[in-house]
């Protein structure tokens, strides 16, 4: 989380969904298999939802993802979907190989 640059962060929701992204990595994606997985989804949902009162879908957050490498400036930012990724990084694969 320390690499997002605070010009990047335009408020609360943007903030939740760089943790999120940043909390699924450490803990939800090393439980061992999707029962407990999507356990863990159901109750970040909840407490999202809860105690930060963030009106999201699950799908919302799920499949948030950040990164630096989608832009020249090099911040750590959320970026597009896989689908809109997927082109990228082919190309910085296969720069990385050469």
């Amino acid at each position: 989380m320390l690499m997002c640059d605070t010009k990047v962060i335009d408020g609360k929701e943007y903030l939740v969904k760089l943790y999120m992204c940043e909390t699924y990595r450490v803990f939800r994606d090393r439980l061992i298999d999707e029962k407990d997985r999507e356990k863990f989804s159901i109750d970040s949902h909840e407490i999202i939802e809860n105690y930060l009162t963030l009106d999201w879908e699950l799908p919302d957050f799920v499949n948030t993802i950040f990164g630096d490498f989608d832009n020249g400036d090099k911040y750590y930012m959320k970026l597009g979907s896989v689908d809109e990724l997927r082109p990228k990084l082919t190309d910085l694969l296969s720069f990385y190989n050469m």
